[in-house]
């Protein structure tokens, strides 16, 4: 058992998620008292003396204390709220992070941050205090490896002629397709596969289009910058339902100057589809192969052959799409740093206009959690990251988005990858919360920027598919209301 006990018990979850990172447990006790015992206890003090916060993280083993820190910090001089809780909960962090390290000996590459979105904190980071000093506060302040701190600058330096195209009142718009033709292991997302849940297709459809129409006021007088039909998987559906599904989008939307369809598995791509996808003016597929290695294809629940997606790349590209994407996954069970190389290089090969690299993230709900399947060695994840990064920027590709997750093996992170300048906005829009976005579909989520991105409020739709059906109009408030429709 590991216990915290904290007295800012507002950030407990942060500095839960922070224990996670070093130590190989899930479930992190909340304890009421500072004298609670136990094999390993975090205590963590905070007080304020006259204009100085005092921060204090004692580490304890069997009763023994291994690491203690303390660290101090002025109170900001300002009646924002925002700002103070801000600064606060970075010093408690840091704090904690501190003590951690201390106890355990581990170096972690991206330090003490344990956001999703570390390139938007350089960005604001940037703006406020210039390049130089965000490098160093990411290297001394967070203890970021070097390579992560550039790598974080390299992204935001890419970003920048993307965000600068913005105009206030933009929007995006994702539409969620939560089908897929199985689930794969390691997914916990809430797609349903086709032999469970096909029977609820049509009637999700139709709920999806009367959300989708019943919201359309609310872009009136809209920039819809970037359109994303994602999943799930939309090539699941038939090629009939996906003619009438892009036709009522096109209807309501028109034609974006970024339109993505998703065909993520391979197995559902046919020339037909990719016909009618073009048709509808997306110029943007993303088909995925996740590795080019057959057994793990086979391991993680794929119905897809390596050919498969080397034949659903050709039909995009005879199709006539101006980027394509590849999504593939580094620290598989099963797999060597060879098997990542080998993956990498064939897709290089393909020369797509975007490669995504995701580190595995072996989530509570999916099939390999259910089945304590662990994830790599997180060592051997980093080489493996590592390595695909190398190759990718020898090829050409520059990194321009990326996010992180929890559970993510080795504390590392997703980026995304692009040749010839074809970044995708949507991503770096979702990634770099810098345009609202109006979501419809089961578990899809709206966000509304108020003040520039200053105060961010979002209106989630529910995760399952009957009650999605039964609840559309429910889900249209929740926008209509978000977007101060009534």
């Amino acid at each position: 058992m590991f216990g915290l006990f904290t007295q800012t018990p507002q950030f407990f979850s942060d500095l839960a998620d922070e224990v996670r990172l070093f130590e190989e447990v899930k479930r992190i006790e909340k304890l009421e008292r500072e004298d609670t015992p136990g094999e390993k206890v975090l205590r963590h003090f905070f007080l304020r003396c006259g204009a100085e916060w005092q921060s204090r993280a004692v580490y304890l083993a069997d009763g023994a204390v291994r690491a203690e820190i303390e660290m101090r910090a002025a109170v900001p001089d300002t009646g924002d709220g925002i700002l103070i809780k801000k600064m606060q909960k970075r010093l408690v962090k840091q704090t904690v992070y501190g003590v951690l390290k201390a106890a355990t000996g581990k170096e972690l590459p991206w330090g003490s941050l344990t956001g999703i979105r570390p390139t938007k904190l350089f960005r604001e980071l940037q703006k406020d205090i210039g390049t130089e000093a965000a490098r160093e506060l990411f290297l001394r302040g967070f203890d970021v490896s070097d390579v992560k701190t550039d790598l974080a600058q390299r992204i935001a330096e890419n970003q920048r002629p993307f965000l600068e195209d913005v105009r206030e009142g933009d929007i995006d718009v994702y539409v969620g397709i939560p089908f897929c033709t199985s689930r794969c292991k390691y997914c916990s997302f809430v797609s349903r596969d086709m032999e469970r849940s096909g029977d609820r297709k049509e009637a999700y459809l139709a709920r999806l289009t009367h959300e989708i129409m019943a919201a359309e006021e609310l872009i009136a007088g809209r920039r819809v910058r970037a359109l994303y039909v994602g999943g799930g998987t939309p090539t699941a559906l038939s090629e009939k339902e996906l003619d009438a599904l892009l036709t009522m989008l096109h209807r309501v939307f028109g034609t974006p100057a970024e339109y993505t369809v998703e065909a993520g598995r391979p197995d559902t791509v046919t020339k037909e589809k990719l016909e009618i996808i073009r048709a509808h003016g997306a110029g943007r597929v993303s088909i995925n192969p996740q590795t080019l290695k057959r057994q793990t294809l086979d391991l993680i629940g794929r119905k897809h052959s390596v050919r498969d997606f080397y034949d659903a790349f050709a039909l995009a590209r005879r199709a006539g799409f101006s980027s394509v994407n590849t999504d593939i996954i580094l620290g598989l069970p099963g797999e060597g740093l060879d098997d990542v190389e080998r993956t990498v290089s064939g897709i290089i090969g393909l020369a797509p206009e975007n490669i995504t690299a995701h580190t595995l993230a072996i989530k509570n709900s999916s099939e390999f959690a259910l089945e304590q399947t662990r994830a790599q060695n997180a060592a051997l994840t980093g080489r493996m990251v590592d390595a695909a990064d190398e190759m990718l920027l020898r090829a050409g590709y520059e990194p321009y988005y990326l996010y992180r997750q929890k559970y993510m093996s080795g504390n590392l992170e997703n980026a995304g990858f692009a040749k010839g300048g074809a970044l995708c906005r949507y991503n770096i829009d979702h990634m770099e919360e810098t345009v609202s976005i109006l979501a419809f579909g089961a578990g899809a989520i709206s966000k509304r920027l108020f003040g520039g991105g200053a105060r961010i409020e979002r209106a989630a739709n529910v995760k399952d598919i009957k009650q999605y059906i039964e609840r559309t109009d429910e889900m249209v408030g929740r926008k209509k209301k978000l977007f101060g429709e009534v």
